[in-house]
């Protein structure tokens, strides 16, 4: 192997190695994101008003797994992306370009009485020293988001133990919450006897005169008028 074809491998490898490293970061995404839920379910269905001890030993226990799977996701945003600064590696120049570049030193050569040989060597020289810059570049970069990885990785078991601890006093809270029935407090006011109720029912009963009797007199006004008339005839 010459010396172009080393660099140049080189130079490969670190592209290689930068895809590898992007594609294993999924892994860590779908851990963080059942992390992520396991945690939620637990706050939010965990009873904080019964136990004072237990809901505290739940609260630190749950603080701290957020601590942790929250460098976790800090990391794994780094080693994606770096924030703002972002991770430029170094690619080679477009084929373009690096044609219009051999045709200038050509047409160097060849105006100063030189040998083609010499262009194409200087052509050569520069395509190394390019798979040099850029093989170095990039394996810096790898690196960095290998670090970054490695802290998340690292960051994620630790939250991965913290849930788990977790499940011991929400299991015991959801055990002592599952039998009991749920029980609906209702406040009074204004309150009244039953007493006084049936006293009042029965004198508006009292109260109220039957529709019926009025009916009769209104429908029969002639008897009251015949019982009029016969108390005033005279007798014999």
């Amino acid at each position: 192997m010459d010396q172009s074809e080393f660099y140049k491998d080189q130079y490969d490898r670190s592209l290689d190695r930068k895809n590898e490293i992007n594609s294993s970061l999924s892994t860590p995404i779908g851990i963080l994101s059942a992390i992520v839920a396991g945690l939620f379910y637990a706050t939010t269905n965990f009873v904080y008003s019964d136990n004072w001890i237990l809901s505290v030993i739940f609260i630190l226990i749950g603080c701290c797994t957020f601590y942790l799977l929250s460098r976790s996701i800090f990391h794994l945003a780094k080693a994606l992306s770096d924030f703002q600064h972002g991770y430029q590696y170094a690619y080679l120049p477009m084929s373009k370009g690096l044609d219009d570049y051999y045709q200038e030193l050509l047409q160097y050569y060849q105006s100063h009485n030189k040998h083609i040989e010499d262009a194409k060597a200087d052509f050569e020289k520069y395509l190394i020293s390019l798979f040099i810059e850029g093989s170095d570049i990039n394996r810096r970069n790898n690196e960095d988001k290998m670090f970054q990885r490695f802290r998340c990785h690292q960051f994620m078991i630790y939250a991965f133990i913290s849930l788990a601890l977790l499940i011991a006093p929400f299991a015991v809270n959801f055990g002592v919450e599952k039998g009991k029935e749920k029980i609906q407090k209702v406040r009074l006011t204004d309150t009244v006897r039953i007493s006084e109720i049936a006293k009042d029912t029965n004198s508006y009963g009292k109260d109220k005169k039957p529709r019926h009797n009025q009916t009769n007199a209104a429908a029969h006004p002639t008897d009251s008028g015949r019982s009029r008339s016969k108390s005033c005839r005279p007798g014999g």
